[in-house]
């Protein structure tokens, strides 16, 4: 039998033969022996030098493993590396990011030895020209181990701008082995806050770690950086984020914070598409997911476990579509004049 590996580390690539051998270098430029992870590249059909470039490093590095497959997507290019995954813990790092050298072993060893099934790690995010313009603070976090409920909502805040990243964090093979815990096809945008959904609701141990791991970089035409979020595709992608989850919550056991927190991030998904088609006062398409929603039972979601914004939208909405409407322009025109 094959030897496991302690951490598999996935990167995705497509389109970015600029950053991907800065990113593999600083990931083996680590304190943890070759033989002990692994480092599998998905080339999702990129039209550019990735795989070849991913070639020539597999022959000075051993523990580079590379999937060639045709364009499917980022979420699909994450499966398939982590379904020929070895370790014992799953690492997803985009490819035009890079690692903090010789942090590796650190990683490894506080989340095993915390016995955690999920680890964040930290990050400095930083602008074009180089400047870091912000980066985590977990330093009140680092003590504790938190359940999935709590530990998905520690992180986020109003002033925190910890995304829904599903990179840079360590989650247990296991846990996703066991509840077939996957990224979302056609989820073109925010997949990663439903895999983190499904994660959290099956995770037990939290934890957070302050040595810095992750450098991230802003660059324009990234994903985050683009109009996707108002494409049909984004929109009918969050219907299908809220059907994954309810067929999600029907494979679990669904004690009472875990049904909270299906219903926090069920709200997201319900939410998202309607204030982005106000947003961009697009009332065909607002009509238009109305109605789908109605169709799937969702006319009114349960928002017990909604927390923050959702909590506010989710109360106007289950009194009426006209409720939603005018508490999301009042929260719109409070944010242009009170600043």
């Amino acid at each position: 039998m094959e030897k496991t590996k302690k951490i598999s580390i996935i990167i995705p690539a497509y389109k970015v033969d600029g950053y991907i051998e800065k990113c593999i270098r600083s990931l083996e430029n680590q304190d943890l022996p070759k033989e002990d992870y692994e480092i599998i590249v998905t080339n999702d059909g990129s039209p550019d030098r990735c795989q070849e470039i991913v070639e020539v490093l597999q022959r000075e590095f051993p523990n580079i493993i590379l999937i060639n497959q045709e364009n499917q997507g980022v979420s699909m290019a994450r499966n398939n590396a982590i379904a020929i995954a070895k370790g014992d813990y799953i690492l997803p790092i985009d490819p035009d990011d890079y690692a903090v050298p010789n942090v590796l072993h650190a990683v490894y060893q506080n989340a095993s030895s915390r016995n955690l099934d999920v680890l964040y790690l930290a990050y400095e995010i930083f602008d074009a020209k180089g400047n870091s313009v912000w980066e985590t603070r977990y330093e009140d976090k680092t003590n504790e181990i938190f359940d999935g409920f709590n530990g998905y909502f520690a992180p986020r805040g109003v002033k925190i701008k910890d995304p829904d990243r599903s990179w840079a964090i360590l989650y247990r093979r296991e846990i996703l082995q066991q509840y077939k815990v996957t990224y979302p096809k056609n989820v073109p945008f925010l997949e990663d806050g439903l895999f983190l959904g499904k994660v959290f609701t099956v995770a037990n141990r939290v934890g957070f770690m302050t040595d810095k791991f992750y450098q991230r970089t802003t660059r324009l035409g990234s994903a985050t950086n683009s109009r996707l979020l108002f494409s049909k595709e984004a929109l009918n992608g969050f219907l299908l984020a809220v059907n994954d989850l309810r067929s999600f919550s029907k494979t679990i056991p669904n004690d009472e914070n875990q049904k909270r927190l299906i219903n926090h991030v069920t709200a997201k998904f319900v939410f998202l598409p309607l204030t982005v088609c106000l947003q961009s006062k697009n009332f065909g398409n607002f009509l238009k997911i109305v109605r789908s929603l109605k169709k799937q039972g969702l006319r009114k979601i349960d928002l017990d476990g909604c927390a923050e914004i959702y909590l506010r939208y989710g109360k106007a909405y289950n009194k009426s579509i006209v409720h939603f409407v005018c508490l999301y322009y009042r929260l719109i025109f409070n944010i242009k004049y009170n600043r």
